[in-house]
Formats: structure tokens, C-alpha cells, sequence
């Protein structure tokens, strides 16, 4: 009887655990690294206020010659969660009222590729990033 208590309880535990995104444990700093790891070539990584965008954490890092900005949101928050999503289902974030393109994966938003000429390299190491 044990084990099928066991057994119940670690199911539910791992199930409870995939409702949260790949890489939710990761900080806006770690990309900076996994950019790093793939070769882009960064320049400067510095923090920056996570507040206008409500998320949890950001930095801003410098590639080649044009920075991005890198959101963490928490997917555990339900409102973080919700705002994520919407920026993911848009495609756009918005300052002061202005829309811009934004790319989402996982739990971070990413923005200011559009004139990046690593552009491609970044969103590979994106499509990873976990």
C-alpha cells in the first residue's frame, strides 16, 4: 500500500512541477552566460529595474554593438504569468504607450532584437535556454 501512496505522491509532485516553464529557476542574468556559451559576443551585462515591466529581474546586455533587454518574470506568480502570456500571445511589450516587438520563451521576455545584427544567434541560444 505504501508504494502506491509513494508512487501517487511523486506523480503528483513531478505533474505539479511541469506547470511551471523550463526555466523558471533561471535568473535574466544566466542568459547573458548561455550567450557567452554559444559564442555571441558580449559585451557588458548590467542590471536594470524590473519594475516598468513588472517583472522579477532584468539586465541589460550589450551584443555587438546594440543591447537587449532580458525579463524575468516568475510563471509561479499568476499575475507575472498573465502579463508574460500576453506579451507572448501580442509579440509586443509596450513603454509609455509605444508598442515593441518582444520575443518570449519560457519565463523571459526579450526585447531590442530587431536591430541587432546577432539577432539569429541570440534567438538560438533562446530557443535553449533552460
Amino acid at each position: 500500500m505504501f508504494r502506491y501512496v509513494a508512487g501517487a505522491l511523486f506523480l503528483v509532485l513531478a505533474l505539479t512541477g511541469c506547470r511551471s516553464a523550463g526555466n523558471n529557476y533561471l535568473e535574466a542574468r544566466d542568459f547573458a552566460e548561455y550567450l557567452k556559451r554559444d559564442g555571441v559576443p558580449v559585451a557588458n551585462v548590467r542590471q536594470i529595474p524590473a519594475e516598468p515591466f513588472h517583472a522579477s529581474s532584468a539586465v541589460a546586455i550589450l551584443v555587438g554593438d546594440s543591447e537587449i533587454g532580458v525579463y524575468k518574470y516568475d510563471r509561479n506568480s499568476e499575475v507575472q504569468r498573465k502579463k508574460l502570456e500576453r506579451i507572448e500571445k501580442t509579440g509586443r511589450t509596450y513603454i509609455t504607450g509605444i508598442p515593441y516587438p518582444a520575443k518570449v520563451y519560457g519565463s523571459f521576455m526579450i526585447f531590442g532584437l530587431e536591430k541587432n545584427k546577432h539577432k539569429r544567434a541570440i534567438l538560438e541560444t533562446l530557443s535553449h535556454f533552460r
